[in-house]
């Protein structure tokens, strides 16, 4: 076909966003485009540092769509291939949170996700992460932050003892899918 089209530079391309993904960044910029009117979708790969120290910037996607700015997200509990990994574990915790996926079936299976939030690289803006190994943990994560229901279940979840609200926290989500999509959901310290 390169010979006929006279194309050197053809080549198969695999860039595109899943559906668990582009559910997410729908509910989320749903929920926030009330509080905040100038939202911008962009890739990952062409998000520039400066975008990421000035502004609020929500990463939303794979583990590996967002890896080349994973050394700037400083996280005490890491999203891996295989899985959660928690670096700092509380006693009782596990180290690691393995995905069980179906190997004759990979649109099956039982993942983790990972929402962080944590202050901006500069001090300025602040990010937010919900990510995971498969598309349907990362829209199962977004449904934590924006459907009413869980979203109060994550938040006392969240509150300290003497009620107050952590300002940054990370989550794991555990879900359960069939054919891509998330059917259970659970959020879980790091003992899921």
């Amino acid at each position: 076909m390169r010979k006929a089209l006279g194309a050197k530079g053809i080549f198969a391309s695999y860039a595109f966003t899943g559906a668990g993904e582009a559910s997410a960044a729908f509910l989320l910029s749903e929920l926030l485009s009330t509080r905040k009117r100038n939202l911008l979708l962009t890739r990952s790969s062409i998000l520039s540092w400066e975008q990421i120290v000035d502004d609020d910037v929500v990463f939303v996607g794979r583990r590996n769509s967002i890896r080349n700015y994973s050394g700037a997200l400083a996280q005490d509990i890491v999203i891996e291939p295989e899985g959660i990994r928690n670096n700092k574990p509380q006693p009782g915790e596990p180290m690691f949170l393995h995905d069980l996926l179906v190997p004759e079936k990979p649109a099956e299976g039982e993942t983790h996700a990972l929402i962080s939030r944590t202050p901006g690289l500069s001090g300025v803006g602040e990010l937010l992460v919900i990510a995971g190994n498969a598309s349907s943990d990362t829209l199962a994560a977004a449904e934590w932050l924006t459907e009413p229901v869980r979203a109060r279940d994550l938040v006392r979840r969240l509150r300290t003892a003497s009620g107050d609200l952590p300002r940054y926290f990370q989550v794991v989500v555990k879900v359960a899918f069939e054919q891509g999509i998330p059917v259970q959901s659970s959020t879980c310290s790091t003992t899921c």
